[in-house]
């Protein structure tokens, strides 16, 4: 496809270049964690044009959304994911990165990127040269650097003396392989800046803590729906219990998550809980909706999942729609997950959670997955600390399930610890920072250039 450029606007008509900010927003759900929070506007009200490179600019609606006076779209092709054309060289940067962290010399990758993990990733990148001519950013700023479409590109711009910003989107990147190495990183919190540093190998002064900005419409109070308002859009009934099972997506072709969810339902079916209570079944993204077709007929039970969608970026939830996954959180008697990103995002709300850590349809594979990689990472944190309360058998989640409607102050401490050092700021401002960062970035390397262009 040839590069597909967008214009929201018309071209300056001065002689002096504006500032412009390059993002790079490779999958659906950060376009929305960072544009349906304001992220563009943001920027152009500090002086920025913002050029978006991202696979949604083929779909107009995508660009209709976000198209304003200051902004250009241009096409990122997913291909650039997969492209490696010095494959071994990175494998083996990769490896030596790898041995560096273990070792505790992670802090070393720095060097090993800049003499030649940069120059091997910035030839996967090299269609994308003429088009970095032509916008001239003064910075760029990739929304999740965790895409595999961020490495070639950061490392490209550095060889051309861009800066580059990577924004940590989740609470679990700092625990996977980051396959770039971006000038500086934003991130939501102490416990992310923490790991990144441990683990990573950057410099605390490289990272800064910004807050979440998928959080954002949670610290509006204008997003505050009444339980009753809720309840009656999602078709509950306000004066009995709800309890929001949350699952963890689709994790392979052969996993399955029906088989914790079954069982709960199971044992909850002869327990007698007080209520009765109702279940709002809240599909991860990647979860397979068939899958649960068996659950359906249920009358105590609601599906829910997000379902605005982008060609080519996967799920793109709207405002809206994660306003109301908020107000399913606050709503919420009980949260139960077996690991996805709601585990932290209920102690926002100071839900009581569970974790039931069992699927007895293939317990062996479960247990690889779950209890040594997902426990034993960015989990850990989470048992360590004492924050939920985590069940290994259908009964010990049922007890523990009627222990919080009883009780929902229970586990209160873990759930504060989660807000203080997890979740960072909550103040429905860290798009607001996001951009600012990318701005003052900007504006820092504008006046490098004009200095160095004018000999002062």
């Amino acid at each position: 496809m040839d590069q597909l450029r967008i214009t929201g606007s018309q071209p300056e008509t001065n002689t002096k270049k504006p500032l412009r900010v390059l993002v790079e927003a490779g999958d659906g759900r950060t376009n929305s964690a960072i544009f349906e929070n304001g992220f563009l506007n943001h920027c152009l009200s500090l002086g920025a044009e913002v050029h978006v490179l991202s696979p949604g600019v083929c779909f107009e609606p995508f660009v209709e959304r976000y198209r304003l006076p200051g902004t250009r779209f241009y096409y990122l092709s997913s291909q650039l994911a997969h492209k490696k054309k010095y494959r071994y060289l990175i494998r083996m940067e990769e490896y030596i990165r790898n041995v560096l962290v273990r070792r505790g010399f992670g802090r070393a990758h720095h060097w090993l990127w800049k003499i030649f993990g940069a120059w091997a990733n910035a030839a996967d990148a090299a269609a994308l040269n003429d088009l970095l001519n032509e916008i001239q950013p003064d910075c760029l700023i990739s929304a999740d650097i965790n895409l595999d479409t961020s490495r070639g590109l950061i490392a490209l711009c550095q060889l051309k003396g861009i800066p580059t910003i990577g924004n940590v989107f989740s609470w679990d990147h700092p625990f996977r392989p980051h396959k770039s190495r971006p000038d500086r990183l934003t991130c939501w919190s102490e416990f992310m800046r923490d790991q990144l540093v441990k683990i990573g190998g950057f410099l605390p002064e490289q990272v800064e803590i910004i807050g979440a900005p998928a959080f954002d419409p949670y610290g509006d109070p204008s997003n505050i729906r009444t339980r009753e308002d809720f309840c009656e859009t999602i078709g509950l009934d306000p004066a009995r219990p709800i309890l929001l099972f949350a699952t963890m997506g689709q994790m392979g072709p052969y996993w399955d998550e029906t088989g914790t969810f079954r069982a709960f339902l199971e044992a909850m079916d002869h327990a007698a809980l007080p209520g009765p209570p109702q279940v709002v079944l809240r599909l991860h993204p990647v979860s397979v909706d068939h899958y649960f077709d068996e659950f359906r007929d249920r009358k105590d039970l609601v599906f829910s999942r997000y379902s605005r969608y982008c060609p080519g970026m996967r799920w793109w939830p709207s405002r809206d729609e994660i306003v109301l996954a908020g107000n399913l959180l606050r709503h919420a008697d009980v949260c139960i997950s077996p690991g996805s990103t709601m585990t932290i995002e209920a102690a926002i709300f100071d839900t009581p959670t569970i974790v039931p850590t069992f699927n007895p349809i293939m317990s062996e594979e479960y247990d690889h997955h779950f209890k040594q990689i997902c426990l034993s990472k960015h989990f850990r944190f989470l048992i360590e600390e004492n924050t939920v309360c985590m069940t290994d058998t259908p009964e010990e989640l049922i007890q523990a399930v009627r222990q919080a409607l009883s009780d929902p102050g229970w586990f209160a401490e873990g759930r504060q610890r989660i807000r203080d050092y997890v979740t960072g700021p909550l103040d429905g401002r860290a798009t607001e920072r996001l951009a600012a960062a990318a701005v003052e970035c900007a504006k820092l390397s504008a006046a490098d250039t004009e200095s160095d262009t004018t000999g002062k």
